[in-house]
């Protein structure tokens, strides 16, 4: 085999059962030839000496014995593309020519997979993948855990997005907890979803998989949608993230908008957005909860308006409906009726729902939040049109009304009703928890290098709100739309400026991850642990820690 293909990433794993999972990995061309091998974990040593002309031969048994070799699924992902901004490493010279002359330029991206079945459960396999002469390293898969399983750990993070700090934030968790059975992830993997390099191989060293390569090769991924994997229409001239800006509502367009790349590399349980699935006796249940993110650009007079946002549409642009950002747009609706809502009612109200020993929901966007992104209320766009005396429509702006908050109004009475344990979430690049009267906890921990701030109420921070003619009062500058106060961590908080606890991290120094522990014994435990990217060589810090059930 001649080695003319480049694997863009060590492989992941996906959707594991009671008697397999999905070995997945990305190359840079179509592969003739791609095979997954495993074996029972003792021959590990063993397996790693093999070639990768040996890792291809039909009588790979005579030199492994116990091994399993399975062909594979390959697969272009045809939205994968680079711009004039990608910060490419320096070996693509043919990409970077090529973008001398163009502002887009088509990336050839193909995902291959194969599953390994058959697998005894409890029993742990060594693996390689190789794809002509390109191979991975050693890595560990298992079916997954039975619902009795006597010890689980599940790392909980999302929002990385090219974090300069994540890379030795997800070392430390290896290091620290690992190694784990599982990751929940809430959504917003990278900035721009159709720019290969920011998944792959980012010069600035924080891609999404190189980021991980410590843990997804043996550590199965549960994600769901951030509004980072959402990307608009491409227009003639316009680099990736103006087309990123262009995310439109279906009803607008049927080309408006596309998840190809997230919902390529992460095949969903259910074929939607939305999935639910028992690991270890623990119930997933993903929900698709994140809109469009837009500016917070309010102009009061309509002629002032030139810059779309989540509150107005340019005045240059209220002839033409593809030119307009029609708001702040959700991507899949949650509210009463809506085929999402009908789904979850009837999950929570499921057999395996019941029987699980512990129920997780995982959302990008929480019902319960004291980050920027907590305003505007989740709601579908109000559409508001000014016009002059003739009629015509002089400005457009969007209201979002407190009283149609979906997560508030829709979602979470759903969720206190069923009993569920715990709800994370991410979005607004901090750690935050709550718990509701009915004890279900809400925990953000989507804080991984950079922050937007936190706005608890009494604090020295206010959200910047629209004028008066958006029914400003709709719109919290401090505290949780639902009304909750955030726990002030039990450990180690950190201390504002008169050295009070605080009930929140958004620290740009800092970075934190938290951990769901299942145990036999000792029941469930979420534990929060915090990175200080000036000293990232020091083990990351346990600072909250707080029990389920």
């Amino acid at each position: 085999m001649s080695d003319d293909v480049g694997m863009l990433c060590e492989p992941y794993l996906l959707l594991p059962d009671e008697t397999g999972v999905e070995v997945a990995w990305v190359t840079d061309r179509r592969p003739r030839a791609s095979r997954l091998v495993f074996a029972p974990i003792e021959r590990a040593e063993r397996l790693a000496r093999l070639t990768p002309d040996e890792l291809h031969r039909a009588n790979l048994g005579a030199l492994l014995p116990g091994a399993s070799a399975v062909e594979t699924v390959c697969t272009r992902l045809p939205a994968m593309a680079e711009d004039r901004d990608s910060a490419l490493p320096t070996e693509l010279i043919e990409l970077r020519r090529a973008l001398e002359t163009e502002v887009i330029v088509s990336r050839e991206v193909w995902r291959v997979s194969a599953d390994a079945t058959g697998l005894v459960p409890g029993q742990d396999y060594a693996y390689r993948v190789v794809s002509d002469g390109a191979t991975s390293t050693v890595a560990r898969l298992t079916a997954a855990p039975p619902p009795d399983a006597p010890l689980l750990r599940i790392l909980l993070t999302s929002d990385h997005q090219l974090g300069a700090p994540v890379p030795a934030a997800m070392q430390q968790a290896s290091a620290v907890v690992g190694p784990f059975d599982a990751v929940f992830y809430a959504g917003d993997f990278v900035n721009v979803p159709d720019r290969a390099s920011e998944w792959f191989d980012d010069a600035r060293g924080s891609a999404f998989f190189p980021a991980m390569r410590s843990i997804l090769p043996s550590t199965p991924i549960f994600p769901v949608v951030g509004n980072h994997e959402v990307q608009g229409r491409r227009a003639a001239g316009a680099g990736l993230p103006a087309s990123f800006d262009n995310a439109l509502p279906l009803a607008v367009s049927a080309d408006s908008h596309s998840l190809s790349n997230y919902e390529g590399l992460f095949p969903s349980a259910s074929g939607q957005r939305y999935y639910a699935v028992t690991f270890g006796g623990v119930r997933i249940i993903a929900l698709s909860a994140a809109r469009v993110w837009r500016s917070g650009r309010a102009d009061e007079r309509p002629e002032a308006r030139n810059v779309s946002s989540r509150y107005q549409e340019s005045r240059d642009v209220l002839d033409d409906p593809l030119a307009q950002r029609h708001g702040s747009h959700i991507i899949d609706d949650l509210s009463v009726g809506s085929t999402q809502h009908t789904w979850l009612r009837r999950e929570l109200q499921s057999p395996e729902f019941a029987e699980a020993r512990l129920q997780v929901v995982v959302m990008h966007e929480s019902p319960h939040s004291i980050g920027v992104n907590a305003m505007p209320h989740f709601a579908h766009p109000v559409r508001l049109e000014e016009r002059d005396a003739t009629g015509r429509v002089t400005g457009v702006r969007y209201d979002y009304p407190s009283s149609e908050n979906i997560l508030l109004r829709d979602v979470a009475p759903l969720l206190e009703a069923a009993g569920v344990d715990l709800v994370v979430g991410g979005h607004s690049h901090l750690w935050s928890r709550f718990t509701s009267p009915a004890g279900v906890h809400y925990l953000e921990t989507s804080h991984a290098g950079s922050t937007h701030g936190a706005f608890e109420s009494g604090g020295g921070r206010h959200r910047a709100r629209p004028p008066r003619l958006w029914n400003s009062h709709n719109a919290l500058a401090q505290g949780d739309p639902g009304g909750l106060a955030p726990v002030v961590p039990n450990i180690r908080p950190q201390l504002g400026p008169e050295g009070q606890p605080l009930p929140y991290v958004a620290d740009p120094k800092l970075s934190v991850f938290s951990v769901l522990t299942v145990s036999a014994d000792a029941g469930a435990l979420v534990e929060s642990y915090v990175v200080d990217s000036r000293t990232q060589e020091a083990p990351a810090q346990l600072f909250d820690a707080f029990p389920l059930g």
